[in-house]
């Protein structure tokens, strides 16, 4: 016949049950599923096969397909004929006499076990990210909080010492400060130590020039030190123009350069 080739053509294991809870056709995946031919499954069940506990899940979904005459679907777990416990999709359509009456069951399993594997794995990851994603916000939020402190370290000569990640709202926290603190102390000289400033970008450098160039105004010179090669290669990729800022390796160097000044 042709149905009995056709449903051996399915991938997915297929089996029919009558009211005994009896398979009473199968297709050849289900045999592989259970891992015995064909005519020994027929006229069995589930008890026979599956660990009790398995067995008793499948008999009472079977009886909900009986009991309400509607489809059933449901996540199980079976143990295959390889003894690895699979997760399955099963589907349970109740099948009717001419007279309407439900006189058993079909049931298509779909094995599942990968695609839980592959959402468990995609969940961990989510996880990991969204904790990631909380400790960057966290760090970021101490950074932008942290005050950049502005100490007088010469008559007259002002230095920021720069910690961390530089965002342009610490920048122009740190400006603000700092024109405040040139303009009281009337400071001649003020120094930018980059020396803990582990990379820097386009926008948070024009800032920094920028607030020297105000300095300026105010008649206070400004350089930036402890500026490390990979700063200086990014400085100058980023084509940013020092105007008539200078610039020293080390904060030594700018020092003495304020106090000479």
């Amino acid at each position: 016949m042709l149905l009995p080739q056709v449903l051996d053509t399915i991938p997915d294991p297929i089996f029919v049950k009558d009211r005994e809870h009896r398979w009473i056709a199968v297709n050849d995946a289900f045999c592989g599923l259970i891992g015995h031919p064909r005519a020994a499954l027929l006229g069995r069940s589930d008890p026979d096969f599956w660990p009790p506990e398995q067995a008793a899940g499948f008999w009472h979904n079977d009886d909900l397909v009986f009991g309400s005459g509607e489809l059933h679907e449901t996540e199980e777990t079976a143990t295959g004929a390889d003894g690895v416990e699979h997760t399955i999709w099963t589907r349970k359509i109740p099948l009717r006499d001419p007279t309407d009456r439900v006189i058993g069951l079909c049931g298509i399993i779909t094995d599942i076990t990968a695609l839980k594997q592959r959402m468990r794995e995609a969940e961990r990851i989510e996880r990991e990210n969204a904790e990631h994603r909380r400790l960057i916000a966290a760090q970021a939020a101490i950074l932008a909080e942290l005050t950049m402190p502005i100490v007088e370290v010469g008559e007259r000569i002002l230095l920021v010492p720069l910690i961390g990640e530089l965002s342009q709202r610490r920048v122009a926290g740190a400006s603000e400060e700092m024109l405040a603190s040139i303009a009281r102390v009337r400071a001649r000289f003020v120094l930018f130590d980059m020396t803990g400033v582990p990379t820097i970008d386009t926008a948070v450098a024009r800032d920094l020039i920028c607030t020297l160039d105000a300095a300026a105004l105010l008649g206070c010179r400004g350089a930036l030190c402890g500026i490390r090669p990979e700063i200086a290669r990014i400085l100058v990729a980023l084509d940013v123009k020092l105007g008539a800022s200078r610039t020293f390796s080390t904060l030594r160097a700018g020092l003495a350069h304020a106090s000479r000044t």
